[in-house]
């Protein structure tokens, strides 16, 4: 699985997450990407990872702010054009 680190200031990094974090939860949301049936966060005690389908439960139940798509471009955008 390919992967990209960003660098990310430390005053975006929390809104960076949070908003991350919020667009990947299954948390009260229809699945679109069911977890594998595998998958040991199955078996967690916690609710939140049970369902939302991530480890970090925190968050999970946030709505995410559309404009930090916009930010997340940015990074990206930033980090390619420093590998070139």
């Amino acid at each position: 699985m390919p992967f990209l680190w960003l660098e990310v200031d430390r005053s975006d990094l929390k809104y960076i997450e949070r908003n991350c974090i919020a667009l990947l939860s299954n948390y009260g949301k229809p699945t679109l990407v069911p977890q594998s049936p595998n998958w040991l966060g199955l078996h967690s005690p916690n609710g939140k990872i049970r369902r939302s389908g991530l480890w970090n439960s925190d968050d999970v139940e946030n709505s995410y702010d559309p404009h930090f798509l916009d930010k997340l471009e940015e990074l990206v955008k930033k980090m390619c054009r420093s590998q070139v």
